[in-house]
């Protein structure tokens, strides 16, 4: 997902989330039964709070609210495969150019209004013609109809295999939003779903209180009630769940660390999931410092993968070889390893020799930059200095100079850590990153205005191609050309790390997304044990 879309739409709050009283107040308790005797609950505390809770607004689901209100025409099952949702079925003809769907009969919307096509056709049309984050999910829809209250008919003007992943964002009703817009700010802090649970109250930089919806067209949840708490700061997450102020939390690697040795003794396990959330070093390629290719494949074997995920990330991570490790198109094979040989022999095969101070030098000057990143985010703060040490280690001058969010400005900074990722269809997390007609100067999200007319092709291969083989081929030799002439550093994969109750049954693992979003997909079928 972009890092400029995200910083737009979401902030971490500066101010503390509810206390243990508000929290209490809202949940009824803290664990096991609800008061009323209706059903468990489950307060759950993560970092990272919505400006709105309307799925369409945002380039990739973020927020556990809108996990569990909305629901698409799909989803993903635990290996991340396309599966049904409002939709019960399709078809795909004329060569991957027509989708028919076939929709449930028994949805209804929070409010108690029927669910139906004309909501289908409505969210489409206006997502593609709305100009929002979302839009370039159904740009290549021509037309979308409603033949009956449960067909939809959608008709591309091209193959797009990755239509049915993007299908499984939200659908919004209709009936409140055809004379308000589909971004209505109203609506974006009370929103009506079709989900397992509904929205009961949302107090802004605090929590989010969700009760069970009890028409929810697959059954009523296992769970009575989830609050979701608003705690910016990792360590006070940690200290809440001690406290028994939340049940579950969500934790990063050095607090995670902490809490493995106390699970099971205060009444909590943990929850470790794979993620496709990846971090490397993106280079500006319009600095000319990045124009030759040598320094940057010499930097991916500058780069011990294996210490940061071990001093860094405490072992909840991996190395990363590339974007596409944790996707079914990954073609295996490292391509880069950490190797000082190779770091002395690929950059003076290129001409470069060592100055005075030992740092790579060529005609143009000695190989030396600032890398930053968000200063807010403890864990990328960290992982920069570890990495400009390791460059610096290789022969590369190297700055580790972490910068305020609302101060980073993309057109000027050389290098910088960046997050991506996706477990889902490898378009959305490719195309805007890497093809040249995403570069920044073009409004796009490749923010490094990495321009190779190989990835271009391979690209738009991916994208187009209805065939799995064929995109498998495409992704292929895409990889082949990122090693050979790497946008980015490729540094490690994160896993993403929740404590939950002992006695909550249900959770089940599967690789998630983006700062570990997905981790509610099943929450339908989570229970508290009595």
């Amino acid at each position: 997902m972009s890092e400029q879309r995200r910083s737009s739409r979401i902030r971490p709050w500066a101010a503390a989330a509810a206390g243990a009283a508000v929290l209490a107040a809202a949940a009824g308790c803290t664990g096991g039964a609800s008061d009323d005797g209706a059903g468990a609950s489950l307060t759950y505390a993560l970092g990272d709070e919505p400006e709105q809770l309307n799925p369409v607004l945002v380039d990739e689901h973020l927020d556990p609210v809108t996990e569990m209100v909305f629901r698409g025409l799909t989803a993903h099952d635990a290996d991340n495969r396309i599966v049904p949702s409002l939709a019960e079925s399709w078809d795909v003809g004329d060569g991957g150019r027509t989708y028919n769907f076939t929709l449930r009969d028994d949805v209804t919307w929070h409010d108690g209004a029927e669910f139906g096509a004309d909501d289908v056709v409505f969210t489409v049309r206006e997502v593609r013609d709305g100009g929002l984050p979302t839009s370039h999910k159904f740009a290549g829809v021509e037309k979308v109809t409603a033949p009956d209250d449960r067909t939809v008919v959608i008709e591309l003007a091209e193959p797009a295999p990755a239509l049915l992943d993007s299908l499984s964002n939200g659908i919004l009703p209709e009936h409140l939003l055809a004379d308000k817009g589909i971004d209505d700010p109203e609506f974006g802090r009370a929103p009506v779903g079709t989900g397992p649970f509904r929205l009961e109250r949302w107090e802004h930089r605090e929590y989010a209180e969700l009760r069970a919806f009890a028409d929810y067209h697959e059954g009523p949840p296992g769970l009575d009630e989830v609050v979701v708490a608003y705690v910016p700061d990792a360590a006070t997450r940690l200290i809440r769940l001690r406290n028994g102020e939340v049940d579950a939390a969500s934790l990063e690697p050095r607090q995670a660390a902490q809490a493995a040795q106390a699970a099971g003794d205060d009444g909590t396990r943990l929850a470790v999931y794979p993620t496709a959330d990846y971090r490397g070093i993106l280079f500006n390629m319009a600095d000319g410092m990045f124009d030759d290719p040598a320094p940057r494949r010499a930097m991916n074997h500058a780069v011990d993968r294996e210490a940061v995920v071990t001093t860094v990330l405490h072992g909840y991570g991996a190395p990363a070889s590339g974007p596409l490790d944790r996707s079914a198109f990954h073609t295996g094979g490292d391509g880069y390893g950490f190797d000082p040989d190779r770091v002395e022999s690929i950059m003076a095969d290129a001409g470069y020799r060592r100055n005075g101070d030992g740092i790579w030098t060529g005609d143009d000057g000695p190989v030396e930059f600032e890398l930053t990143t968000f200063a807010e985010d403890g864990l990328r703060a960290a992982m920069i200095e570890v990495l400009a040490t390791q460059l610096r280690e290789q022969g590369f001058d190297v700055t580790a100079e972490p910068t305020p969010r609302d101060s980073v400005d993309w057109a000027e900074v050389q290098a910088f850590l960046i997050g991506w990722g996706t477990p889902y269809d490898p378009d959305g997390s490719l195309y805007g990153p890497f093809h040249s007609t995403e570069a920044l100067g073009k409004g796009g999200s490749n923010y490094g205005s990495y321009a190779n007319k190989k990835v271009d092709g391979a690209l738009d291969r991916g994208r187009r191609t209805g065939g799995t083989e064929e995109r498998r081929d495409a992704y292929a030799d895409l990889q082949r050309e990122l090693v050979d002439d790497p946008p980015y550093v490729w540094v490690s994969y994160l896993d993403a790390v929740n404590a939950v109750p002992a006695d909550l049954e249900g959770p089940r693992e599967r690789t998630l997304a983006h700062h570990g979003y997905g981790f509610f997909w099943n929450v339908h079928d989570w229970t508290r044990a009595d």
